[in-house]
Parts: C-alpha cells; sequence; structure tokens
C-alpha cells in the first residue's frame, strides 16, 4: 500500500504537467521553479518542460513508498526526445535536470555528473549568478515554448540563446562538480544522482550540496527506452536488461529516422 500511495501521488502530479506545462518552466525569480530536462550534442539541442516544481518534488518525497517518477510517452517527453535523438550524435551527448528558486536562500537543483558530490559548492555570491545564469536560459526558453504551446523547445543553433548547453557542465563554471550525464546513464544502476544546492542570498559563504534520497536510498535521474526517470528505487537492472533498454530506445530513434527520410 505504501508504493501506491506514492505511485498514485506521482502520477496524478505528472498527469497536471501533461496538461498544463506549456505555459511556462518557472524560472524560480519569485521563488519555486520549475524542473526542466536539457540535452545537446554541440549541434543541436532539446529542452523539456517537466511540468513539476522544487516545493511539489520535495512533497513527493514525504509521500510514503518509494520515489518513482517518469516523463514518458503520455506525458509527451518519449516521442518528442526520441525525435531529436533520432538526428543527434549520442556520443558527444549530454543531458541534465535542472530548477531553480533565487528568492530569499537559492535553491539549484541539478543531477550529478561527478562520481562524488562534494559537501560544498562554490561561494554564495558566484552561485547566485549561476543561478541567474538559468533564469536567463528560461526566459529565452519560454516564449518559444509558449509561441508554439509546446513542452519541448528543438534548438540548431548552438550559439542561440536558447541552446540548453549554453552554460556547460558546470553552470557556467559556477559549480565545482559536473551536472551533466549523458547516453549511458540508462537504468538505476548507472543512473546520476539528483541533489539540491542551497546558497545564501546575501553574503559569500560557500554553498551546500545535498543528495537527495528517499526512505535510504539514493535518488538518481535516467533516460532509458521507456523516458526520463527521477527514482528512488532498490531494485538494480540485471546487465541483459539494461542492454535492452538502450536497444529499445535505439529503436525509436531508429522508427523516427525512417520516419523523417520519408517525409
Amino acid at each position: 500500500m505504501k508504493f501506491s500511495l506514492k505511485k498514485l501521488a506521482a502520477v496524478a502530479v505528472l498527469a497536471a504537467a501533461a496538461t498544463g506545462a506549456n505555459a511556462a518552466i518557472n524560472n524560480g525569480s519569485t521563488g519555486d521553479g520549475g524542473l526542466y530536462f536539457g540535452a545537446w550534442d554541440g549541434a543541436s539541442s532539446f529542452t523539456f518542460d517537466l511540468g513539476i516544481q522544487i516545493n511539489a518534488f520535495e512533497t513527493s518525497l514525504g509521500q510514503a513508498g518509494a520515489l518513482n517518477l517518469n516523463w514518458g510517452a503520455t506525458e509527451g517527453f518519449l516521442p518528442a526526445y526520441s525525435g531529436w535523438l533520432a538526428a543527434a550524435n549520442t556520443a558527444q551527448l549530454q543531458w541534465s535536470v535542472l530548477a531553480t528558486d533565487t528568492v530569499g536562500q537559492n535553491r539549484i537543483l541539478t543531477t550529478v555528473g561527478a562520481a562524488t558530490l562534494p559537501a560544498l559548492n562554490s561561494n554564495a555570491d558566484v552561485l547566485r549568478i549561476g543561478a541567474g545564469n538559468l533564469q536567463t536560459y528560461l526566459n529565452a526558453v519560454n516564449p518559444v515554448l509558449t509561441a508554439n504551446s509546446s513542452l519541448f523547445v528543438v534548438t540548431s543553433d548552438p550559439s542561440a540563446s536558447t541552446y540548453a548547453g549554453r552554460w556547460g557542465d558546470k553552470i557556467n563554471n559556477k559549480f565545482n562538480f559536473d551536472t551533466t550525464a549523458d547516453f549511458t546513464n540508462s537504468s538505476y544502476a548507472n543512473g546520476v544522482a539528483f541533489q539540491k544546492t542551497l546558497a545564501a542570498g546575501t553574503g559569500f559563504n560557500k554553498g551546500t550540496n545535498n543528495a537527495y534520497f528517499d526512505e535510504g536510498t539514493a535518488v538518481k535521474a535516467w533516460v532509458d527506452g521507456e523516458g526520463l526517470h527521477i527514482a528512488a528505487i532498490p531494485a538494480v537492472p540485471e546487465p541483459s536488461e539494461t542492454a535492452m533498454l538502450l536497444a529499445g530506445l535505439g529503436l525509436i530513434g531508429f522508427a523516427a529516422r525512417r520516419k523523417a527520410r520519408r517525409a
């Protein structure tokens, strides 16, 4: 029953996201920013509004049972991402999940590409600049989302203000660790950690990094044949299962490429 309650809560959150996320991604300038997924390969990028804000995400951690959020076909992520992935250079692919809140004590949520998450981050004044950089990016993306009534933005110019990789793997070098994952992060077993950096709203003290856990299990992010996951699940897929998931995502990309050639 514990798992069911949490699963139902997650379904409710993502159902709301699927119907109302295409207005804009909350940039956190008035607090409680929205989570978003960004992927890039040096030539083009893909940004997707996850339709859940920081407070709602943290509330879901407090629900009974293991966190298990998934953005797949129903949420619009899988067909959109697979379409972009069909032409992407997966060897150069990087992706991240980010969110920010700059009211009072800044909150910056990130994926963790580093093997070890450091306890401390850069000075607070530097981190506040990084949070502002993320807001600048969202201020460029949101008009496109709104104009197209869309959940996602594809950008084919790396110099554009809407390019997801414009701030790189360390958020314009304001963070002291890599915040990105890659194409191989395709299961809970090899997924990347998810964390929150706290930076004082004034002053210069070091920011603190806080990895998310749910019921003693690390929260991780990964992308597989079922879409994007942010979850804390104790089961570890067998290597053969991981290979099948990768193959499934590859088949989706192959199908999208064939469709593109016919068009």
